[in-house]
C-alpha cells in the first residue's frame, strides 16, 4: 500500500473528534488496510460501504483525505461514486472539507484533485520499477523478488529452510525417476501428507491449492531456477501502471495480461538446493512433456465440460489412449487419490448411451407424437372462439353508428351543448379503439397459433437424425445444445494390494431445461 500521511489509529481518532464537532453519529467503520486506493475491486470494506450506502445505512462518508476514499482516476471515479450519489450519500473529508459532487465547479475541483492523487500512484509505480531494475542489475534483492518455497531472505541475506528444501529435492528426484510425471509426484506428496507451500507457509496464491499438491504446484517448483542458487529477478512484466520488460521501463494498463520476460539472472549468488545439472535435466523433461500435449495434436472431446465425477463433483477431462478416448476425474489426475478416485469411462459407449437415451425420451417417434398432440391440444385451448370475434365486430358496428349520429346532431344542436356532444363522441371513439385493440390481439393470436404446424417438432426429429450421423467435433455442439451435465457414479472396492477397483455404477443426464433428467 502507498505510504499514508498518518497511521490508521491516528486517522480514526481525528475522524471521531471531527464527527463529534460537526454533530455526526458514527454508524459504521470501513478500513482496507494494506490495499492500494486504486485497487477498488480488491477493497472489500469499500465494497461493503458502497452496498450499505445503497441500503440507506448512512448519509455521509467521513474520510481523512479524499485519497483515503479512493485514488481512482476521474473516469473510474464516476463508476464508483454513482451508487453513493444514487443513495443520497455524500463525502466529507478532514483535508478538503465537504466534497461537492453536484455542481459543475465542485465536480471540476474533485476531478483535478483526483488526477493529482492518481498521478502520485503513477509516479510511485515508475519509481518502484526503476528501483527494481537497479536491484536486478546489481543482484541485491535477496533471491530476486519474494523468496520461493525452501528459502527465506532479509536485508539481502538468503538462507535455506531445510525442511522445505528437503521437499524440493524430493520433487526433483521423483520427477526425474523412470516413469516420473507431474501427476505421480503430486500424488506421492499427497500420499505422504506433506503440506503444500500455501499450507506450510502462509503464501497467498491466486488459485489456492486447498491443502493438496497439484500438478501446477509441482511444475512451478521444477521451473524455479532460483533453486540452483541463482539470483533471478523480474521474470514477469507485472505492475499497475509501469513494468519492467527486457530491462526497460514500459507503461502498462490494468487490462494488459502479465507475460513472461527476460529476467535478470546472476548465477551462484547463494547456496543452492539442487544442482544446475539436476535443474537442467528437469527442464529438458518438462519441455518434452509439453510437446506431447501441444495444441497441434489436441483432440476433440465431444463431452468436455459436460461429464462430472459423482464423487467430487469435479470435471472429468478427456484423454487419448491407444484403445480410444476416455474421460477421467481431473481431481484425481492432478492430485492422485488424496482428493478422489481414478474414475474413468470410455468415450465411445458413453456417447452412444447418451444419444440413445435422448432419442428414446425426447426424439423418438412416440415422444415426438406425444409432443405434437400436446401442441395441438394447447392450440385448441387457446384458440379464440368465433363468437368472441363476432361479438366484438357487432360492438364496433354499434359504436360506429352512435359516433355518426352524434356527429350529425352537432350540426343542429344549440351552441351551449356542443362541447358536451363533442365530449360524448370522444368517449365513444375511445371505447371503439379499446374494443378494436382487443379484437386485433385475438386475431394475431389466432394467426400465430395457425403458424404452429409442427415445424418445431420436425426440427427436433432432424436433430435426432443429426446426432446419429454427426462426427465427434460436430456432436459436441449438438449435445451441448441439449445436455447441461452428465453425472457419473462409481462403486469402489479395495483390493488386496491396497488399491481401489473403481466400477461405473450409474449416471444421470441433465437436459435443457435444467429440471429435466434422462
Amino acid at each position: 500500500m502507498d505510504r499514508q500521511e498518518t497511521s490508521i489509529s491516528d486517522q480514526r481518532s481525528a475522524l471521531e473528534a471531527y464527527a463529534i464537532a460537526h454533530g455526526y453519529k458514527i454508524v459504521g467503520e470501513y478500513v482496507d488496510d494494506a490495499i492500494s486506493g486504486d485497487k477498488t475491486d480488491d477493497r472489500t470494506e469499500f465494497l461493503r460501504m458502497r452496498d450499505e450506502a445503497s441500503s440507506g445505512k448512512f448519509e455521509v462518508v467521513l474520510s481523512w483525505d479524499q485519497d483515503r476514499f479512493g485514488r481512482f482516476d476521474p473516469l473510474d471515479a464516476g463508476y464508483w461514486i454513482y451508487p453513493f450519489r444514487q443513495a443520497g450519500a455524500r463525502l466529507e473529508t478532514i483535508a478538503q472539507g465537504r466534497i461537492d459532487w453536484e455542481s459543475l465547479q465542485g465536480q471540476l475541483l474533485f476531478s483535478v484533485e483526483q488526477l493529482g492523487k492518481n498521478q502520485f500512484l503513477r509516479d510511485l509505480s515508475r519509481n518502484t520499477v526503476r528501483g527494481m531494475l537497479a536491484s536486478a542489475r546489481e543482484g541485491r534483492a535477496g533471491t530476486g523478488g519474494p523468496s520461493p518455497y525452501g528459502y527465506r531472505s532479509k536485508e539481502g541475506k538468503v538462507w535455506i529452510v531445510e525442511c522445505e528444501a528437503t521437499v524440493v529435492r524430493l520433487i526433483f528426484r521423483l520427477y526425474l525417476a523412470p516413469g516420473g510425471s507431474l501427476r505421480s509426484v503430486a500424488a506421492e506428496l499427497n500420499r505422504r501428507k506433506i503440506p503444500p507451500p500455501n499450507r506450510s507457509r502462509k503464501i497467498k496464491t491466486k488459485t489456492p491449492t486447498k491443502g493438496v499438491w497439484r500438478m501446477s504446484t509441482v511444475r512451478t517448483i521444477l521451473e524455479r531456477e532460483k533453486y540452483t542458487g541463482s539470483f533471478v529477478y523480474l521474470e514477469k512484466n507485472a505492475g499497475n501502471y509501469f513494468a519492467a520488460q527486457d530491462g526497460e521501463i514500459v507503461p502498462r494498463r490494468k487490462c494488459d495480461k502479465i507475460e513472461s520476460t527476460d529476467p535478470a539472472v546472476h548465477p551462484k549468488m547463494f547456496k543452492a538446493i539442487v544442482s544446475q545439472k539436476t535443474f537442467d535435466r528437469a527442464q529438458v523433461k518438462l519441455q518434452g512433456s509439453q510437446g506431447k500435449t501441444s495444441p497441434k495434436s489436441a483432440r476433440q472431446y465431444p463431452l468436455a465440460g459436460l461429464v462430472k465425477c459423482g464423487d467430487c463433483n469435479g470435471a472429468m477431462g478427456g484423454l487419448s489412449r491407444s484403445n480410444g478416448l476416455i474421460y477421467r476425474c481431473r481431481q484425481y489426475h492432478a492430485t492422485g487419490t488424496a482428493t478422489c478416485y481414478c474414475n474413468t469411462i470410455p468415450e465411445a459407449p458413453l456417447v452412444s448411451v447418451i444419444v440413445r437415451k435422448i432419442q428414446e425420451k425426447y426424439l423418438s417417434d412416440s415422444a415426438l407424437a406425444r409432443l405434437r398432440k400436446a401442441l395441438e391440444k394447447e392450440q385448441a385451448r387457446t384458440k379464440p372462439k368465433p363468437r368472441d370475434l363476432a361479438r366484438l365486430r357487432r360492438e364496433i358496428q354499434a359504436l360506429d353508428q352512435k359516433i355518426d349520429q352524434g356527429a350529425n346532431r352537432v350540426l343542429d344542436a344549440p351552441s351551449d351543448i356542443v362541447p358536451t356532444l363533442y365530449r360524448k363522441i370522444e368517449e365513444l371513439r375511445s371505447d371503439r379503439e379499446r374494443i378494436k385493440t382487443e379484437m386485433d390481439a385475438l386475431t394475431r393470436h389466432e394467426t400465430r397459433s395457425n403458424c404452429k404446424d409442427g415445424s418445431e417438432i420436425d426440427a427436433l426429429k432432424s436433430l435426432g437424425e443429426a446426432l446419429t450421423r454427426a462426427k465427434p467435433e460436430e456432436s459436441k455442439e449438438l449435445l451441448a445444445s441439449i445436455v447441461t451435465k452428465i453425472e457419473l457414479r462409481y462403486n469402489h472396492e479395495k483390493t488386496e494390494n491396497g488399491r481401489y477397483k473403481n466400477t461405473f455404477r450409474d449416471g444421470t443426464i441433465y437436459v435443457r431445461p435444467d429440471a429435466g433428467e434422462a
